[in-house]
């Protein structure tokens, strides 16, 4: 993958995930930490595991560097104990990762180690989803947006998703195509923005080729509220949820960054100044902006 993806990897996906550093049930009850990361191989959602499942979780969970409340290292005994006692309330797993923090569990991760579990599976998928040739063959030279949508889907379903209208379209770089045919289901919640994101990118990747770009750098569209709550979040400002309304989270992220930058504090999204002093500092990070 283009570099500018892996560097942006963690800042596009901690608003959509959240970032927790102790083992908890995700909406379909698979034990999961970090920034989504699942450490859980039971087939079925909302289901307890078999023995050879448990097994492979465990083995999963093993991976990472468990630490007690002291920040010792925690023995693999105490690793399945969080596993098995997170599993065994099934019924919590709609209310959230909260539901699970300690002193429910013992155990946690530091940021360091949920950094590194996090580009171990990144690589992991990569490696996954080029192999399936011929859809992704090409992934290397596809513009850095297409690769970061892609990748996207595969953190949200598992790079062995299977979607052939898509696959059909990224084979031929159709990238309008792909963004039509890149959304998957429920569409609420953080999936929702998501979608909206993966849809974004890859209309970016068409601009990027259409325009002859570079196609190592990720291109960012400040024309509208959702755009420039992305750019905000790049930069360290908490416009609140990505959802492209302008209330008050956003105005107030835009104010922020326009005091910080010794500019007029209306918090307008469509403040001309605030969106050129928005594009310059991206440009500066090594983004391609577009819509300003």
């Amino acid at each position: 993958m283009h570099q500018t993806v892996r560097d942006h990897w963690i800042t596009f996906n901690d608003p959509l995930e959240g970032r927790v550093h102790f083992m908890y049930l995700d909406q379909k009850g698979w034990v999961s930490t970090g920034i989504g990361n699942k450490i859980d191989q039971t087939a079925a959602a909302d289901s307890a595991p078999s023995p050879a499942e448990r097994s492979a979780s465990l083995a999963l969970a093993g991976e990472l560097r468990w630490l007690n409340a002291d920040n010792s290292p925690a023995t693999a005994d105490l690793v399945a104990h969080d596993w098995d006692k997170v599993k065994a309330h099934l019924h919590l797993a709609r209310q959230g990762h909260k539901a699970f923090q300690p002193p429910f569990t013992s155990l946690h991760l530091s940021d360091e180690e949920i950094d590194r579990h996090v580009f171990a599976k990144l690589d992991q998928m990569e490696a996954f989803l080029t192999a399936r040739a011929p859809d992704f063959s090409g992934f290397a030279s596809w513009p850095a947006n297409a690769q970061l949508a892609t990748l996207s889907m595969c953190w949200a379903l598992g790079p062995a998703f299977r979607f052939p209208r898509f696959q059909s379209h990224v084979a031929a770089r159709e990238w309008i195509g792909a963004a039509d045919e890149c959304h998957f289901t429920p569409d609420e919640g953080t999936v929702r923005i998501r979608n909206r994101l993966d849809w974004e990118h890859f209309l970016l990747a068409g601009a990027v080729e259409d325009r002859g770009l570079p196609a190592d750098r990720l291109a960012l569209d400040l024309s509208d509220v959702f755009g420039v709550q992305g750019a905000l979040l790049i930069l360290g400002y908490d416009p609140g949820a990505q959802d492209g309304a302008d209330g008050p989270r956003t105005q107030g992220a835009v104010r922020a960054f326009q005091n910080d930058n010794g500019l007029d504090p209306n918090g307008s999204s469509e403040d001309p100044t605030a969106l050129a002093e928005l594009s310059a500092r991206l440009s500066a990070e090594g983004f391609t902006v577009l819509g300003v």
